[in-house]
C-alpha cells in the first residue's frame, strides 16, 4: 500500500483486515475563490465495475455529488480541477459513464494537473 516501505512498519499505524485491505478516507479540496470554484482531486469517480470496487470494499454511500450539493454546488459549478497526481483515486472522478460513452464530469472547468507527473518533451 506505501510503495516501497515495507508492511512490518505500516502495519502498526494503519493494519490490515483479514483480506490484507486497509481503510482510507477519500477527500477532495474545495476552494472558493471569487468566481472560481477550485476542485482539488475528485475520487474514484463510480465508472468502473463491480469487480473492480470489490477490491476496494467502500464504505457508505457517500458520492462527490451529494458532498457538492450538500454546500449548495453542483458538479458543473466547478470551474478549475486540480489533480495533485495521477492515482486513480485522486483522478477516477473526472470522467464518467453517460451510457457506452465515457464523458467529462466537470464540463465548464478548466483541468491542470502536477506537472511532475508529466514526462518531460520528447519522452
Amino acid at each position: 500500500m506505501f510503495g516501497v516501505v515495507p508492511k512490518s512498519i505500516w502495519n502498526k499505524v494503519n493494519p490490515a483486515d483479514e483480506n490484507n485491505l486497509c481503510s482510507w478516507a477519500l477527500r477532495c479540496l474545495l476552494i472558493e475563490d471569487g468566481n472560481r470554484l477550485i476542485l482539488v482531486d475528485n475520487g474514484n469517480g463510480d465508472k468502473q465495475d463491480a469487480k473492480f470496487f470489490s477490491h476496494y470494499h467502500l464504505h457508505g454511500d457517500d458520492t462527490l455529488d451529494k458532498s457538492l450539493a450538500k454546500y449548495g454546488f453542483h458538479r458543473d459549478d466547478i470551474t478549475d480541477v486540480i489533480l495533485t497526481h495521477l492515482h486513480f483515486d485522486h483522478c477516477g472522478g473526472t470522467i464518467r459513464r453517460d451510457g457506452d460513452r465515457l464523458v467529462p464530469n466537470f464540463k465548464n472547468a478548466r483541468r491542470k494537473k502536477q506537472l511532475l507527473e508529466q514526462p518531460p518533451h520528447g519522452s
